[in-house]
């Protein structure tokens, strides 16, 4: 049950990065939190916010501490990987010189977010409904990764190999992964997840294998601007496809809107 007036955070937070952080990194990465998870950007979808503009002002008010500390604060949360920096345009700035006059939006570093993004996956794995036969391309019930990862590793018969070879619709698959190379580091591990390729297939049925494609590789630029939806897989592209589709509209209208017209020429 949600618990109004509150905001969500990090478990990894107590479980481990607390205990490195100063006093007042550990109230900037609050700070971040709480104008990031703390607010809910679309009530059907529970979507919360990825970035926010927190300015200086804003930040020592809240925090108490002064513009000093909060500089090196803010510069050792950044270096260490709790927290995020970017310009509007999505440009990351990681270092002093970067932000010094910047208007610039903060989100949780990736020590916070890939677990957060990880158990969200999970939950979504545990609600997906069984596979049918067809679905199905290892065994004829369900297995788990881990014991797929097994059973072909005894008979020393690749996994994606075979997955590859069962139809044409594997090739495809292996191919539209592949393209998660540029946006997700461990996407070797999207060839052989069951649930991951159920994803694949079916978006191709009900979108088309051109369309698909084209939304894998849009996200090499728009997973780096603000605002966007994060997607690395496929399970993440399903849920948030339509999100994603909104958010690049959105960014055409806003590019269209700053085009001079003909009457400006003049």
């Amino acid at each position: 049950m949600a618990i109004p007036n509150t905001t969500p955070t990090p478990n990894e937070l107590y479980n481990g990065e607390m205990k490195k952080m100063t006093d007042t990194e550990l109230r900037v990465v609050l700070l971040v939190t709480r104008a990031t998870l703390g607010w809910e950007e679309d009530k059907e979808t529970k979507m919360r916010k990825k970035e926010d503009w927190i300015s200086y002002f804003q930040l020592k008010q809240r925090s108490g501490r002064g513009y000093t500390a909060l500089a090196k604060a803010i510069d050792g949360c950044i270096k260490k990987g709790w927290i995020e920096a970017r310009d509007s345009e999505g440009n990351l700035l990681n270092t002093k010189a970067k932000r010094i006059g910047r208007k610039i939006f903060y989100r949780l570093g990736r020590i916070f977010l890939d677990k957060i993004e990880s158990s969200s996956e999970s939950e979504e794995v545990k609600k997906e409904p069984q596979p049918t036969s067809s679905e199905s391309v290892i065994t004829e019930s369900v297995i788990t990764e881990s014991e797929a990862y097994k059973r072909n590793t005894i008979q020393k018969k690749p996994i994606t190999k075979e997955l590859a070879t069962q139809s044409v619709a594997g090739k495809e698959i292996n191919d539209l992964i592949e393209l998660f190379k540029s946006i997700n580091p461990s996407y070797e591990r999207l060839f052989r997840n069951i649930s991951q390729r159920a994803a694949i297939e079916r978006m191709v049925k009900k979108h088309s294998l051109e369309k698909i494609e084209w939304a894998i590789k849009v996200l090499d630029k728009t997973n780096k601007m603000p605002f966007s939806p994060t997607i690395t897989t496929p399970i993440q592209l399903e849920m948030k496809l339509g999100d994603l589709i909104a958010f690049i509209q959105k960014s055409k209208l806003k590019a269209e809107a700053k085009k001079p017209t003909i009457a400006k020429i003049k």
